[in-house]
């Protein structure tokens, strides 16, 4: 009788623990199943932004952009056809081919393209244009690009970098996984992508005066040298600020990599300027957060709806 009773107990013990293994196995099943599903319907998701309205004809969009004096209105005409923002067309005005960059820039924002999705690990995939690159306007450095092309499962993690050199059009980022933060060409990490935003810290919260001086330009370089020197060759990791502290540079992400250095960095009075661009105050930073702040604004928007920029 006893003997009989111990089968039980084992063959109980054994159903029980193969019934806990078949739910484990089926939770794991069902959510490699729904990150795949996520990871899909991103794909069948993106999309690159286009106008829907008229684009102007080249002697119209001339007789604006050439005016003498440019007022609000005129401005948004030529960011409606260009994504260009008062300070994009700013910077085409003081380049003496700045003319010919606007016209290739409304050019590629109309054009309708094709999408390709490169997948470099599981899950992960980056949505590229097929075909010729979007056109960015001229870079300085210190600006920070940001695309939301990038996206693991369903969620769009995007890509940041900072422009170290304007005119070389030479970004310093963190990238992926196995890889150390290093410089890339931006036609190589976002022209080449759905979309991208061209940003800049304010004047008013970068410099002593709290206008567009020298003092903001020289610290736009300090936070720019201090992130190509103190972040150099440290390994990327998608976690930094969760498994890491978000202080610690131990490992970094391309967004953390902007936000420890616009907040660490050195100013002219050798005090930390603690500019925090990571708009939610989370410990993970994402680039949706910086391209949220509001210490930053906008210089050139490619593939991104206007109305809703990163969402």
């Amino acid at each position: 009788m006893e003997e009989k009773k111990e089968k039980k107990r084992r063959l109980s013990k054994r159903i029980i623990a193969l019934i806990v293994a078949a739910a484990f196995i089926a939770v794991l099943g069902f959510t490699a199943l729904g990150f795949f599903i996520g990871y899909w319907a991103a794909d069948a998701s993106a999309y690159i932004w286009t106008p829907s309205y008229e684009k102007l004809d080249e002697s119209r969009l001339r007789e604006i952009y050439f005016k003498q004096e440019l007022n609000d209105e005129d401005y948004q005409i030529l960011f409606e056809q260009t994504g260009l923002t008062k300070l994009g067309i700013q910077r085409a005005k003081a380049n003496p081919t700045g003319w010919a960059r606007v016209l290739r820039i409304q050019e590629s924002y109309f054009t309708k393209r094709g999408i390709v999705h490169q997948e470099y690990v599981p899950l992960v995939c980056t949505d590229l244009i097929d075909g010729q690159n979007a056109e960015n306007i001229f870079l300085e450095r210190g600006d920070i690009i940001i695309t939301s092309s990038t996206h693991f499962s369903g969620f769009r993690i995007g890509h940041s970098a900072i422009v170290t050199n304007g005119p070389a059009e030479i970004v310093f980022q963190s990238n992926q996984v196995g890889t150390a933060n290093g410089y890339s060409s931006v036609g190589k990490m976002f022209d080449n992508r759905i979309n991208f935003m061209v940003l800049r810290i304010k004047p008013e919260y970068f410099s002593e005066n709290k206008v567009d001086d020298e003092s903001y330009r020289d610290n736009l370089n300090r936070a720019t040298s201090f992130i190509e020197h103190e972040l150099y060759d440290i390994p990327y990791s998608v976690f930094t600020g969760v498994f890491t502290q978000k202080d610690s540079t131990a490992a970094t992400s391309c967004s953390h990599l902007l936000w420890y250095g616009f907040n660490h960095f050195d100013d002219a009075n050798g005090g930390k300027f603690n500019l925090d661009l990571d708009s939610n105050g989370r410990l993970l930073v994402v680039p949706k957060d910086i391209s949220r702040s509001p210490y930053v604004e906008l210089v050139q928007t490619f593939g991104f709806d206007p109305d809703k920029m990163y969402e």
